[in-house]
């Protein structure tokens, strides 16, 4: 059976700390039908993504899982991917014979946007409206299915939005004689506060238990602090907690037993059921697990110490620490509180950017009249009805709602929410436009390209989510290790504490200052070892890591930069030895432009045999997307736009990566028989690209035309000009170099001080090219890089990327001890240590994506092609490589935070566990109560979180 791929994402709440998530992972992955490496939990977003076979499991048991593992499922969504692709190759025909294509490989041609609309459709009396309703959906272009509910009232519609969009399958509906409207989400979710809005939630509710534990907490500090122990012996109101019911049993006991009993079972559920599931699910224990057995401790110890005086029938009351499990467990729902309202600081730049889009969106519905008089008509919609293809107008100071281009007008945008840059861009018809950028001058009018999800807008959104919930860096798997050991040792540590402890009483090493009125040397060991257990904190070292990358993916996408590889996308980049940059479209605008063309042979007819020639080459170089290609195609209609192309017919036509272009075709032009010297034929093969592509087809230069010809290749490819070359052929046999063009692109202005900031920080810079070696160092010369790799086909660049990693990077010799190993060893050797190279790769076509996803680091530009915007790790929305100077830094910024709160994490544990046991309390006679010690957990975890707040300081480094 074929597989049906699936992805889910599940909205969790409950979870606390790296244990949680390890602990969610390990259920997940003893599940059938899911694909281990898609599994994904992310602590700061609370939610798991994955993948999985339906043909395997559904969402309903995976959903069961994450439920018995202790945690809540709020909200799941699933997105079908083998929906979304064609099951079979498309076919595509040239002159009556047909092949398959994979369209998916083509530039320029779009997947299927399938998507899901649902309709509430009112007036639905039996089957058979349902049968008319469906027929009438199942009917319209691009409709997949459509699934009619009589209950509930709704239509639910699979179809392609660029076919048919909303308002067309409402329309449908109406027509057949039924009411319809689009199913209303949540309004906060058209706002982007989906996410803030299950934050609030939760810190709802933990303030509630926290407020509900306080209710107790309240009469127990009176009762057991004030009452009981600081007023005098002969106050009644001591006197009446200190009666004696029975034997044994006193009044103020009973009263904190009866507090702290729903404190314990009833606010403490939640650990007992998160922390026993995660053992018995996941036999992986967290800090619930802590809380549990602690809170249990001090609760049932309690009751042991009372009963035991009871049973018999002792006038001494035992010693009870009643107050100890409830101002455990209040202090604790108070941390975490305060925890997660300090982890909601952390969603702002995510939901910033939600905010970002406008709700409603004015149609302009535009008729004419017999005079041929314009009739407009406008309307306001909701984002969610627009089409595309839609006309929509924006007024002065409002939001563009959605991606396309003008229409109609011309006006300033701002786009600094996309691109960083506060200068206002200036837009005329037919010039595209993004969703959210602001409107500042003219009322203009655009129609819509891209909406729903496809806009620019809520593609940077789902970037910027992945990228926060992406593969982790090594940095993190350190952490992870370390938490998945951490609460066991926690745990062995307390009993041995209490082993130790009690075993100096039991030999009377304990003097009797040391111990409360009423304690016995066991509670007092047992508050050392409650005390180690609520101290102990993961969720530290948990958060250290994501904290610090969700608040720097953030900010990174305020200046441009969308980091989808996260964690270890970031580390890499810190760790960046080599950056090897693509030339065309990267280092220079990728617009290039004809400085030259030159036609050889001595053709009979002159002039007209010429523009014969270039009407043929325009036609074939039409058919590519390819920057040079279009700046050809462009220089022929300007210069030959009185020649028409009815005279050309292409039969076939295949672009070559890296090569160049090879097209049959058929000219239907008398003249035509003398392109070629000595030639009759009206059908030929055309090639068009370097050199080393046309000589391997069997074309040469004509007689006397070589020697001037290489001449004037090389005076261009000197001022760094690329050279295209065309040459036609019959079948029969090889044919003939028949014109030169000479195309030049500019290098950004920004690109030399770029690679002299990255030189300057000790980062190797090459420049690999598939054009030619002088072309390529006239153009590295105007920029500054010494290191060239040109005429390197596609399939070579993932081969040059290796090399480069290869060749590795010298071990630098600061420390002493490999200064005195090499002394020792290699006194009289000139060894040089390397290690492997970490090296970037940035490019923007199709043929960059081999060597994107060979390097430990891809990084696309935004005008690149889709496949190279797919294989990145990190995509540069600014038209400007200064990006890279602001990601480096950034990226430092950001390991250095996640360092330093590993060590903050890591003191605070390594000293307060000691402190908790009692290390040094024979000396200082200080100790930490156990209610004490679950605050001071709670404020390591927020320490952390202001210290990964302190990165939103972080300012763009200017030169």
């Amino acid at each position: 059976m074929d597989e049906k791929i699936s992805k889910a994402n599940f909205s969790l709440s409950g979870l606390t700390c790296a244990s949680c998530v390890r602990s969610i992972e390990n259920s997940l992955k003893k599940l059938p039908g899911l694909i281990p490496t898609s599994i994904k939990v992310n602590l700061l977003m609370s939610n798991a993504t994955l993948e999985f076979d339906e043909n395997k499991i559904n969402v309903e048991q995976i959903k069961q899982t994450i439920i018995d593992s202790g945690y809540n499922v709020e909200d799941t969504k699933v997105e079908k991917k083998y929906d979304l692709l064609p099951t079979k190759p498309q076919k595509a025909i040239t002159n009556n014979n047909e092949h398959d294509i994979d369209i998916l490989s083509q530039e320029g041609v779009s997947p299927i946007h399938a998507t899901n609309t649902i309709l509430i459709v009112s007036g639905m009396t039996c089957a058979s409206c349902i049968n008319t309703i469906q027929y009438t959906l199942e009917s319209l272009p691009g409709v997949e299915y459509a699934r009619v509910n009589l209950l509930t009232g709704e239509a639910n519609i699979k179809h392609d939005i660029n076919k048919v969009g909303p308002r067309d399958l409402i329309k449908a509906v109406e027509d057949s004689g039924y009411g319809a409207e689009l199913h209303k989400k949540n309004k906060s979710d058209n706002n982007g506060n989906s996410i803030r809005r299950r934050a609030e939630k939760y810190q709802k509710l933990l303030r509630n238990r926290f407020l509900t534990a306080l209710y107790f907490s309240i009469p127990t500090a009176l009762v057991s602090m004030i009452f009981m122990m600081l007023l005098p012996h002969d106050n009644p109101v001591h006197m009446a907690m200190s009666h004696q019911i029975i034997p044994g049993l006193e009044v103020g006991t009973l009263i904190l037993f009866i507090l702290a009993t729903p404190v314990q079972f009833i606010l403490g559920y939640p650990f007992y059921v998160k922390g026993i599931r995660s053992v018995w699910y996941s036999h992986q224990a967290n800090m619930d697990t802590l809380v549990a057995i602690g809170t249990t401790v001090a609760y049932f110890g309690s009751i042991l110490n009372v009963i035991i005086p009871i049973i018999n029938k002792e006038n001494k009351p035992g010693y009870q620490f009643f107050e100890t499990s409830v101002f455990l467990i209040t202090f604790i729902w108070l941390g975490r509180w305060l925890e997660a309202k300090v982890k909601g600081k952390t969603f702002e730049t995510i939901t910033k950017l939600m905010e970002l889009q406008p709700e409603k969106a004015t149609l302009i519905t535009l008729s004419y009249d017999d005079n041929k008089q314009e009739n407009i008509v406008e309307k306001e919609i909701d984002l969610d009805l627009i089409q595309v293809g839609d006309i929509l107008k924006v007024n002065p100071g409002a939001k563009v709602p959605c991606d396309g281009k003008i229409f109609r007008g011309a006006t300033s945008l701002d786009e600094s929410m996309l691109t960083g840059e506060s200068i206002p861009v200036t837009k005329r018809v037919d010039d595209e436009v993004i969703s959210a950028t602001v409107n500042l001058s003219s009322m203009i009018w655009i129609k819509a390209t891209r909406v729903g999800s496809d806009t620019t807008l809520s593609r940077i959104i789902e970037l910027v989510q992945a990228a926060q919930s992406s593969k982790k860096a090594p940095i993190e798997e350190l952490a992870d290790k370390i938490a998945q050991v951490f609460v066991p040792v926690v745990i062995l540590i307390a009993i041995l504490d209490y082993i130790i402890w009690v075993s100096l009483g039991a030999s009377g090493k304990i003097p009797e200052n040391w111990l409360s009125n009423n304690e016995s040397y066991q509670i007092f060991s047992l508050f050392f070892a409650i005390s180690v257990m609520v101290i102990a904190c993961p969720c530290a070292m948990g958060l250290a890591s994501p904290t610090a990358i969700m608040v720097g993916t953030g900010l990174a996408a305020r200046f441009g930069i969308l980091i989808k590889g996260g964690g270890e996308a970031i580390e890499m980049t810190f760790r960046l030895d080599t950056i090897a940059f693509d030339k065309t479209g990267t280092l220079t605008y990728g617009k290039p432009k004809v400085v030259g063309a030159k036609v050889f042979g001595s053709p009979s007819h002159g002039k007209e045999i010429h523009k014969l020639l270039f009407q043929i080459i325009g036609t074939v170089e039409s058919s590519s997307d390819h920057p040079l290609a279009k700046a050809v195609t462009k220089y022929i209609s300007k210069k030959y736009s009185e020649t028409t192309s009815n005279n050309i017919i292409m039969e076939s036509v295949s672009e070559i990566p890296g090569k160049g272009l090879q097209a049959v075709v058929k000219v239907n032009d008398p003249r035509g028989h003398n392109l070629l010297p000595n030639k009759n034929s009206s059908t030929y093969n055309i090639f068009i690209g370097n050199e080393k592509w046309l000589r391997e087809n069997d074309c040469i230069y004509p007689i006397n035309d070589e020697n001037k010809t290489n001449s004037s290749i090389k005076k261009w490819k000197r001022t760094g000009c690329s050279v295209v070359l065309v040459g036609l052929s019959n079948d029969s046999s090889g044919g003939y170099i028949l014109a030169q063009i000479g195309i030049a692109d500019t290098p950004r202005p920004d690109a030399a001080k770029t690679v002299s900031e990255l030189t300057a920080r000790g980062i190797e810079v090459w420049m690999i090219t598939g054009d030619n070696p002088i072309t390529a160092e006239a153009i590295a010369k105007k920029i500054g890089i010494k290191n060239i790799l040109a005429e390197v086909t596609p399939e070579m660049k993932a081969e040059k990327i290796k090399w480069l990693q290869r060749k590795g990077r010298p071990i630098k010799e600061s420390n002493k001890f490999l200064q005195l190993f090499r002394g020792r060893f290699h006194q009289n050797m000139d060894v040089q240590l390397t290690r492997r190279a970490i090296v970037a790769m940035i490019g923007d076509g199709i043929n960059d994506s081999p060597a994107l996803a060979q390097s430990d680091l891809p990084i696309s530009v935004a005008s690149a092609t889709d496949v190279a915007i797919e294989s990145a790790s990190i995509i540069l929305t600014r038209s400007t490589l200064s990006s890279l100077i602001t990601l480096i830094e950034l990226s430092r910024a950001i390991i250095w935070r996640i360092r330093y709160n590993f060590l903050w994490a890591y003191i605070y544990n390594s000293l307060a566990i000691p402190i908790a046991a009692g290390v040094f309390f024979p000396i200082s006679k200080f100790s930490l109560r156990p209610e004490v010690a679950s605050l001071s957990m709670a404020v390591s975890s927020i320490s952390v979180l202001l210290s990964s707040l302190w990165l939103k300081k972080f300012k763009e480094p200017k030169y």
